[in-house]
């Protein structure tokens, strides 16, 4: 009998995030990835791949990231150019969500009337910027699923166009 080859399931945090991503999107898609290229041409990184990115990127801009293992998402807004980050045990994860946070935080400055999937669609273009979606295979600064997630949000910006 042939081997049964089972698909694997995708992680909780996929399926959170993909369920949130089908939600509305109240900012344009075209300008959400206007507001990722521009942040990643005035940070001007040498690799947006490189571990860490996500603080680094958030410090070229004036940000102060601030680890916390009590917060959660979204609440970097209270103290203005701050990021209040939940801890995380992995450095993709914890990059991820800081971009995740820096998302939030350019939304609230830039486009007041947002969605989380808004947000979400922003995290993904920071952490793989369009300039560079042909070598998205090649990022490990952010967990796979997330750079999963935008293949799909690149397929919107490209149905949209």
């Amino acid at each position: 009998m042939p081997p049964i080859h089972r698909r694997k399931l995708p992680s909780p945090a996929y399926a959170e995030v993909h369920a949130i991503l089908e939600r509305p999107w109240l900012v344009d898609v075209a300008l959400l990835e206007g507001i990722a290229d521009d942040v990643h041409e005035r940070t001007d990184l040498l690799d947006p791949f490189a571990s860490g990115s996500g603080q680094i990127m958030a410090a070229h801009l004036g940000y102060l990231v601030i680890p916390r293992p009590d917060v959660g998402c979204g609440v970097s807004g209270l103290l203005p150019r701050v990021l209040m980050v939940r801890s995380s045990a992995d450095d993709p994860r914890w990059n991820l969500r800081v971009l995740h946070e820096l998302a939030h935080s350019l939304l609230d400055e830039g486009c007041p009337q947002h969605s989380h999937a808004d947000a979400w669609a922003l995290t993904l273009a920071l952490a793989i910027p369009r300039r560079r979606f042909r070598l998205h295979h090649e990022a490990r600064h952010v967990p796979r699923w997330a750079v999963s997630l935008r293949r799909l949000t690149a397929r919107a910006v490209a149905r949209a166009a």
